[in-house]
């Protein structure tokens, strides 16, 4: 007898909810998922907060067995709730601009949707409440369909301002409170109060709230480069404009619109006069994006000669315009939440630019009067890195002969419009 075999058809959703898949996706392994969300929740409620011009002050809870983000931002709209479920598209405000964002991969939410179900294997509910509408998100398994089954219903709710998620996942305290064995080879994964004090001495501005905890603000007018900002032309290399273009040529197809390319110049940083925009768009008068168009994709013959315009009629942006933690806030950091005697304290700060990209690297180290071992915490443009985000820092501290059992606290913090990272989950970045 011979097999006939019967070619199956699965669904691409499903990939989201596969452990390993959705490990890729998270940049972490599973015991790390909690954690994980939790920053990536954090990142969200800051970049909102900052948009909206008001200092952030974001509360982080554990109750029962669900984890808890809050801000005073202006509320996550019901429609990007909505659109985050399609799992066949990423949706995200951040993905082809250059510039320096705290998160730019646009799988956000659709990870927090579905790591509750896939670590548990049953189900997963998450509850999201903002501008007076209260989103539950429950998701399961269709077994025939081999296809995600997402349930989805909205109420009224009293929250007007800021938002709200609820995330349920099983034994939580006890994963988020577990002790971390001391480590040699491997970094051990953040607990909760590190991640959130990781996230205070990283933005002067905000207030955090960690249970009775707090860490307020040492700085509340303090700036940044604003996820608003507009993105200036000098971080941008032909490819990474010709997919911006790209993209734009794509929505405009969907929405039925056509897009000039002076008006796409205008959005761009010291480009928003009309002189300048005659100028860049000069030869290309009246032209839309969609006329770049050549057998299918973007000629880069036109990319390269508008990105020289663009550069040639603006200015690169000093690196310190990106944002400047400086050696008080680090120092009164250490002292409150580290430990550290403030006469110990050294900062240093280096500013440059690299292939066109303008950076900033802060350092500051301290001696605790403890015994605990060494201490790092590692930023991403304001955001705490998870695990070993540049695994040559490590090999620095131990030329420095600063040894992982040293009773010290080092901070280290790198802005830049774009960092290259080498998976989803923006655990490690490529030098």
């Amino acid at each position: 007898m011979k097999l006939e075999r019967t070619t199956f058809e699965l669904s691409r959703e499903l990939e989201f909810f596969d452990a390993k898949e959705l490990e890729m996706q998270i940049g972490q392994p599973v015991e790390w998922w909690p954690v994980a969300i939790l920053k990536e929740l954090i990142d969200n409620a800051l970049d909102a907060c900052e948009c909206a011009g008001v200092a952030p002050e974001i509360r982080v809870g554990v109750k029962g067995d669900a984890l808890t983000v809050e801000d005073n931002g202006p509320g996550i709209p019901p429609e990007t709730v909505r659109g985050s479920l399609d799992y066949l598209k990423r949706v995200s405000d951040k993905l082809f601009y250059v510039s320096p964002t705290r998160g730019q991969l646009g799988n956000a939410l659709k990870v927090v949707w579905a790591a509750p179900f896939v670590e548990s294997g049953k189900s997963g509910r998450v509850e999201v409440s903002a501008r007076g509408v209260k989103h539950t998100i429950e998701v399961s398994l269709d077994r025939i369909r081999q296809a995600p089954a997402i349930g989805y219903a909205t109420c009224e709710d009293g929250r007007q301002v800021g938002t709200s998620f609820r995330v349920e996942w099983p034994e939580l305290a006890s994963i988020l409170s577990c002790e971390k064995e001391p480590y040699f080879y491997y970094p051990p994964p953040l607990s909760l109060p590190e991640l959130v004090e990781g996230f205070a001495a990283l933005n002067p501005h905000a207030t955090f709230r960690l249970g009775k905890r707090k860490y307020p603000a040492s700085d509340p007018a303090w700036q940044k480069w604003r996820p608003d900002l507009p993105t200036s032309p000098h971080w941008y290399t032909p490819h990474t404009l010709r997919d911006l273009i790209a993209a734009y040529v794509g929505r405009d197809q969907e929405t039925g619109q056509a897009r000039s390319v002076r008006a796409f110049v205008s959005e761009f940083r010291g480009l928003s006069s009309t002189a300048k925009q005659k100028a860049v768009a000069n030869g290309l008068s009246g032209v839309h994006l969609r006329d770049l168009v050549d057998d299918g994709d973007i000629a880069m013959p036109h990319v390269e000669k508008l990105l020289a315009a663009m550069k040639g009629e603006s200015r690169p942006v000093p690196p310190a315009a990106l944002g400047v933690i400086g050696k008080e806030h680090l120092t009164r950091w250490m002292e409150t939440f580290a430990g550290v005697n403030p006469e110990s304290v050294r900062y240093s700060r280096r500013a440059g630019e690299e292939s066109g990209q303008p950076y900033v690297v802060e350092v500051a180290f301290g001696i605790r009067g403890d015994t605990d071992k060494r201490r790092l915490v590692l930023g991403l443009n304001w955001t705490p890195a998870l695990g070993e985000a540049v695994p040559a820092l490590r090999q620095v501290l131990s030329q420095m002969r600063i040894d992982p059992h040293d009773p010290v606290t080092v901070i280290v913090h790198l802005a830049r419009p774009r960092f290259a990272f080498t998976g989803h989950g923006k655990g490690e970045i490529a030098l």
